[in-house]
Order: C-alpha cells, then structure tokens, then sequence
C-alpha cells in the first residue's frame, strides 16, 4: 500500500473518531465575522474568523497552527488552560488542510508573534489528502495544471496572477462603458463559423437536429447589433478554435472584441492605446512596465506605420511591387514555411510575421494589410489590394488586431467567396458565405471600426508571463490514462516519479537495446536538450529528461523498418509495466512522419521533435573543430553551418526551425539552450 493511502486511512479513522463524538465535519455554515487579514489589526481584541490550517505543532500544554485565508496568515496559540482538556486533547483529531472556524483574542506571544488564542474552534471540513509541503509547494507544471487548487494554495504569484487578470477586466469594462458602449452577449452556437480564418469545433443541436460550430469570433454577430441600431457595442466571452497549442494560443481562449459605428480603424487605434494606458496606471501606477526584461513605456503618441513601408525600411524588400514568383522565391531563400496555394496577399503577409515582430520593440501600429488576409476589412483608399487594417506591436509581442469594417455588401459577398475559392490547403480555415450576415448588411450597415483582443493575451503582457497556460485557471489537458489516482496530491518532501520509471531503469533500457556508443550519448544528449528546454519553457525537467532519454531506444532494430521506430519502444515500456499513455505518446509522436500516430501537440513533443535533429548537427559542429571540444563550440559557428545543406546533410533544418512556431524561441537563442545543455554534460558524452 502506498504512502499516501496509508495517511488517507488515517485520515479516515479520524473522521470516525470525530463522527462518535458528536462532531458534524462538514458542517453547511459558519459565522466568519472578520477576514484574517482584518484580525491583524486587531490586536487586544476578540475575533471570530475560519480558514485553512497549514501547520500543526505540539508543546506539551501548548500547541501552534497557522491558519490561512484570501486575505493572509495568522499564528494560532492554543493553551490547554484556555480551552479545557477536552478540547485541547481533541487537536489530535485535526490535520494540516482542514478547515477550522476559531473564536479568541488577539494577541503577542511572548516571542513576539502575533496571534489568536482559541477560546473555542469549530472543525469545518475535514481535509482526506495531506497538503505538499509550503516550502516545497507544487513545482512540476503539469501538475500545477491539473490541481490548480494546490497550485493556487501554495503558490501565493499565481493567484495574484489571476486577481491581475480579474482587474482587467472589472478595468476594461470601466474604460469602454465610460465611453459610452453597451456589453452584449451573442450566441456561442453558430450554424456557420465566421469572422476569422481558423478551424472550428463541431457539435450537434439535439432539439434542432443539425450540426452546429462552436464560434470562432463574435465578429458577425456584433456587426449584426450594429445593423440593428447600437452605436458602440463590446463583448467578453469564449471562443473556440480548432487548432494547435503553443505559449502563446490555447484552442479555448477569452477574447474581447468592440465594434463602433461611425468610426475608422484610426479611431479604434485612438480608443485601443487609450485602454493600453488606462489598464497600465490602474494595475502599475504608472505608463512604464517590464516585458521579459525590457522596459517598455506606454506613454505618448504611438507610431503608425504601413506593412509595406516596415519591410521597404527593415528588409529591403518592394512588396508592392514584387511578383508573386520574387516573394515565393524570398520565402525559399529565408527558409519561411508555406503550407501551397498562397496569394501574393499571402506570402507578403507570411514573411512579413516572420520577419518583423521581433524588431518591434516599443510600441507601434502597424497599418495596411494585405485585402487576401483581411476579408472582413475595408479597402483602402488608394492602395489597391489594400485594406484599412492595423495591429499593435510591444515588445515583439502582437497584442490585438483590428480594422475598419467592410459595409459594403456586394464586397462582402465576393470577399467570402474567393476565400472559398482560394486554392489553399488550408481550405477549412476559409470564411464561408454567411447569407443572413450579408443580408444585414444590405438593410444598411453604417461606416465603423472594429477591433479583437485576447484576454490571455493582455494578462501575459500586463503579468510579464509568456505562457498561455499560466494565465488561465483550468488549460484543457490531455486526459490522464491508467490509475486516476495519479491526480492526487503528491506527498512531499519526497519526489513522485511521473512515468513511474527510474531514471536508472531508463539507463539499462538505452544500454540493453543500443548497441552503439554513439546513439547511448545521442540519447544522453536529448535528455540534457529536453532538461534546458524544460527549464526554459516552464516544463519538468525529470519528465521532459526522460522523453529525450528514451525516445530512440529501439533504433538498432527499427533502423531498416522506418514505420515500426518508437511503436517498439513502447511495446517495451508496457512490458515493463509503464502505462503512462503521455510519455508514450510523447516519444511516437517525434517520428511520426513514418510511424502514423499523429504530429506532436504538446510543448513537450514540439521540444523533442526539434531538439533531436538540432542535437546532431551540433555534434557535428564539434566533430570538424580542431580541438573537437564542446566547449569550444559557439551558438554562431552553428548558425554558420545551419544553411549549408551538405554539412551533415541527414539534419532536418526544417524540423529545428519550427522552434520559432511551435514553442516561441527564436532559433539563435534554440540554439543557445540546447548547446548550454549539451556543453553542462561534455564529460559524459566526451565531447
């Protein structure tokens, strides 16, 4: 039986033991007169309050606790005289976790503390799971995720993380209903998807009888209210698309769009900076905050400047006046990838993201958007194939995306035609033709502006933390396999294993199955890799270790059977008796080109699918120095050989350059990590 179940038992027989003696545990209220917070300033007087034990010590006739709420931490100092000998026996029958209401006065022990000492204290729930440890608390990410209950409990900066995300809503509310706009809610069930390029979540309307989408923007439907009569209308709600993680996108997302008739995209702009500033001084005090560690000042005038100007001026590049062949041909030489059947719209608007944001580092507009990109936009005036969009650049960072509206209807129709028509693979990304819509539209649509922000988004930039899934109380994961017990809290101080496999049962696993010296380091090399990357990226490093430690076990006899290389690998965990389906899950999904399980999804898979080949060339690297010391390898003689395809030609370039996409590192600082990773582990791999 493990540990933790024996502490359950325990537990178990407490409540019990509470049960005969007349105690309800878990009783329907409880009279808390004052906040904890409140009762520090009560010094000398009598308080009636309840919270969350934390700790639990014994001396003889006197016993100490701390006992928490929302608003802070107070001592409990319990003397067997003050509460009588019943009572003060009966602590025995209370855990760290539980709940408990106390009455008493407030006062300073003699070493100083201030403290309650309990007249009376009522059991108000009784916890069955031991709490981690405070000072060791929940480090493991995924963990955090999954239990955001322990994770908000012991780790006081994620709640104020989220407190920051409710302020900017209660703020932004404050900000747009000042200016005279009306909240609205419109449906989360659209019968066809619209109002931006993304794959949608299908369900079927049981009543109706016919398949539904769960929408993707709100876009359409305040356009709609606009038609209808109002004037200024915002929403704040869920929208659901159908595509990838990454740091910075989440299928399931809270976003904030405004609409408001009359008005340009430069007005939206105005009214946008406007709320950058407004949520700055209300959460800061002040327009100057921190972006991973730039100082960026919000304050003054933003610049606007058009994409065509942004690339004439930092790449030297005439988009306007370039073929489609020149920009197709651009894209090939900067190693741009491009999913077939762009427009020339297209292939401006995808060098354009993968060349410029980083070079945007104080705040900016940029304005002018391709019309193949932007099929809900306006025509510019006079630039043909143009349209009247902007986004906002800080830092790097994109942080919203608007336009003034098309009103036009005939327009309408044709922009979302040829968006169907587009010869693209991306065909289910396609605006469809949305009769109702356009029929609103030509009951009159008068002029306005229109703008989208994630939520996410701004709760990243104003918390300075650039991981979706630190700013959203509940991520959707992937379900769990096997026992679900393994959601339960672990017992600190000791470390749970998460693939219930030693690392010294994965080192026998390398050393039995690989004969070569050569692939038993390559192995060695991943799991430093994957460690780095952990670190960087806010993953475990013993979970993420153990994938690049095992992720090529099977090569010596799947080398010849391309289709069958990691499907071993797990056979032979299972045999092992690891059914942990996401480490399996993790080490098929980096050859899945060949095995047919799926892409990887997770930043866990992405890191082990770009890191594997970028290991190997930096070996190589190695190998041609005249020392052939590790140490003497740097991140730019690596970027010197990156592009020349016959140095270490079996490297993927291609596979390590999705760093940039799928987990937000640029390749030079990609480069930098694993290459530290690999120079911390030089002895073992004798390099």
């Amino acid at each position: 039986m493990s540990t933790a179940q024996n502490l359950r038992d325990e537990r178990l027989k407490k409540l019990e033991k509470i049960r005969e003696i007349g105690w309800n545990p878990y009783p329907s209220s409880f009279e808390k007169k004052q906040m904890i917070g409140v009762t520090r300033e009560m010094e000398g007087k009598e308080v009636k309050t309840a919270g969350k034990l934390f700790s639990f010590r014994t001396h003889g006739n006197i016993a100490f606790a701390d006992l928490k709420d929302e608003s802070g931490k107070i001592q409990l100092f319990f003397k067997k005289d003050t509460l009588g000998v019943d009572a003060y026996k009966q602590l025995t029958l209370l855990d760290i976790g539980d709940y408990i209401g106390v009455e008493g006065a407030v006062m300073k022990t003699t070493a100083g503390e201030l403290s309650i000492v309990p007249t009376k204290y009522t059991l108000l729930s009784k916890s069955l799971q031991q709490l981690p440890h405070e000072w060791f608390g929940i480090k493991d990410t995924e963990q955090r995720f999954r239990q955001r209950y322990l994770d908000l409990l012991l780790n006081p900066e994620v709640r104020d993380r989220f407190n920051t995300r409710t302020k900017i809503l209660r703020h932004m509310r404050e900000y747009l209903d000042g200016l005279g706009f009306w909240e609205v809610e419109t449906p989360i069930f659209h019968p066809l998807y619209g109002g931006a390029n993304a794959k949608p979540f299908t369900t079927h309307y049981n009543a109706l009888g016919q398949d539904m989408y769960l929408r993707i923007a709100f876009e359409l439907y305040l356009k709609r209210l606009i038609s209808g009569g109002y004037e200024r209308v915002y929403e704040i709600g869920r929208d659901f698309r159908n595509e990838g993680f990454d740091r910075s996108h989440s299928p399931e997302f809270t976003m904030i769009e405004w609409y408001e008739a009359y008005a340009n995209y430069h007005r939206v702009m105005d009214v946008t900076e406007g709320l950058f500033k407004h949520l700055a001084q209300k959460l800061n005090g002040s327009p100057k905050m921190k972006i991973d560690e730039k100082e960026i000042d919000l304050s003054g005038k933003w610049p606007r400047i058009s994409m065509a100007d942004i690339m004439r001026r930092e790449l030297s590049l005439e988009v306007e006046t370039a073929t489609q062949e020149e920009l197709v041909d651009y894209c090939s030489k900067n190693k741009i990838e491009l999913i077939g059947g762009e427009t020339k719209g297209q292939l401006i608007f995808a060098i354009f993201e993968h060349t410029i944001p980083e070079k945007l580092i104080e705040p900016i507009w940029i304005i002018d958007y391709p019309e193949d990109v932007s099929p809900l936009s306006k025509n510019h005036p006079t630039k043909p194939g143009w349209v009247e969009r902007f986004e906002g650049y800080i830092a790097g960072k994109e942080i919203c995306d608007g336009w003034s509206e098309l009103t036009d209807p005939l327009i309408q129709r044709q922009r979302f035609e040829n968006d169907q028509k587009a010869s693209r693979k991306d065909k289910s990304e396609a605006q469809q033709v949305d009769e109702d819509f356009i029929t609103s539209m030509e009951f009159g649509m008068p002029p306005m502006g229109g703008i989208g922000i994630g939520i996410e988004r701004l709760t990243m930039f104003f918390t300075n933390t650039w991981a979706i899934r630190e700013v959203m109380l509940f991520p959707t994961l992937k379900k769990l396999g096997g026992d679900q017990s393994a959601q339960q809290a672990p017992l600190p101080p000791v470390k749970q294993n998460p693939y219930s496999i030693a690392r010294e049962e994965a080192l026998k696993l390398v050393n039995e199955k690989l004969s070569s010296p050569h692939l038993r380091k390559h192995s060695l090399a991943v799991e430093a890799a994957m460690k780095g990357l952990a670190r960087q990226l806010g993953g475990d490093e013993s979970r993420w270790g153990m994938v690049g430690l095992l992720h090529d076990v099977d090569w010596d006899i799947t080398k010849d059977a391309h289709d069958q290389h990691t499907k071993k690998t797990v056979e032979w965990l299972k045999e092992i008796g690891n059914t942990d389906d996401e480490l399996h899950r993790a080490i098929l999904s980096h050859n899945h080109h060949h095995n047919g399980e799926g892409e990887p999804t997770t930043p866990m898979e992405w890191a082990l699918y770009t890191c594997d080949e970028l290991t190997g060339l930096i070996v190589a690297v190695t190998l041609i120095l005249p020392s052939k010391k590790l140490a003497d390898v740097t991140v730019q003689s690596v970027l010197k050989k990156f592009p020349s395809k016959s140095f270490a030609a079996g490297v993927n370039r291609t596979q390590i350059q999705m760093c940039e996409e799928k987990l937000g590192i640029k390749i030079d600082s990609f480069v930098g990590i694993v290459l530290k990773s690999l120079q911390d582990i030089a002895n073992d791999l004798s390099l």
